[in-house]
């Protein structure tokens, strides 16, 4: 009998030990697409190391968000693995498709806001969304630019992965897709001319005017869970008139390797710090 009850608590021990590693340390993840061709193919293997940046908690909240600094922050061209930021909202009457890409293309259909279009939409929390994986193209702080379909990292052109064999068309500036981040029309972005931008770094302050305010109009409402809203040319917080807003947390810009094949920043925008799962250790 006691040897029975130790074989259980060993069990036990170890069941706990792993739970700690899945969560906190190490992961096995199958990688979805090929957005990473040629060196990571959809339905290879990547352990993901969550020691870098730092096991996160609280993720579900970013007023209570947090990470625990065991390692290094991210670096530029680190591949990261993260919870995908437009995953947030399923459509039950649209299956695989994106809530937000069909609020952009179908924003003049009467039925928009009605349950019988959507069905009865369910929210995701932020660990529970599907995982992406992608290279750190820029870091909180930068501004970026895509320019002719070559990224532009605070002024200084970066090397765009494209995989061999791939027949590249860039599109002309001022062709307006709505696909595009931020899937406004007034900044007319197309996935080859996009920006300026500026990723937010945790304590900036943004000022808050009517043409910068669509920029960062879901990052603040979404990613921060802000009560902010634009009434006219003025910005209320919490029914209050606020002139300015401070961000809450980092902000990176992802592009996959495949470019061609690569639904990343270019489409949705940044990922917000707290859905940053770890980084892949790759060849």
């Amino acid at each position: 009998m006691k040897k029975a009850v130790r074989v259980l608590v060993w069990l036990a021990i170890g069941f706990g030990i792993s739970e700690l590693i899945y969560h906190y340390g190490l992961e096995l993840l199958k990688v979805p697409t090929s957005s990473m061709s040629p060196g990571i193919e959809a339905g290879d293997y990547v352990l993901v190391n969550k020691f870098i940046p730092g096991p996160r908690y609280k993720a579900n909240d970013p007023n209570r968000y947090g990470r625990f600094a065991l390692s290094r922050s991210l670096n530029y061209g680190d591949i990261v693995v993260f919870n995908f930021p437009e995953a947030d909202t399923i459509v039950p009457n649209k299956p695989g498709e994106s809530y937000y890409l069909l609020r952009r293309r179908d924003a003049g259909i009467d039925t928009l806001l009605t349950e019988e279009y959507w069905g009865e939409l369910e929210v995701l929390k932020v660990t529970q969304r599907p995982r992406m994986i992608k290279r750190v193209a820029a870091l909180p702080g930068d501004n970026i630019q895509i320019i002719r379909g070559v990224l532009n990292v605070n002024g200084v052109e970066k090397d765009f992965r494209i995989s061999s064999g791939d027949s590249v068309i860039i599109l002309p500036p001022g062709v307006y897709d709505p696909y595009v981040f931020p899937g406004n029309y007034r900044h007319g972005w197309n996935v080859d001319n996009l920006g300026p931008f500026y990723l937010p770094r945790k304590g900036d302050v943004l000022v808050l005017d009517p043409k910068t305010f669509p920029l960062y109009e879901r990052i603040l409402k979404v990613f921060e869970a802000s009560a902010i809203e634009q009434r006219g040319n003025s910005f209320y917080l919490d029914g209050k008139p606020v002139q300015q807003y401070v961000f809450k947390m980092n902000y990176y810009w992802v592009h996959g390797d495949n470019r061609n094949r690569s639904f990343d920043s270019r489409y949705w925008g940044p990922v917000p710090e707290n859905h940053i799962v770890g980084v892949v250790k790759h060849r």
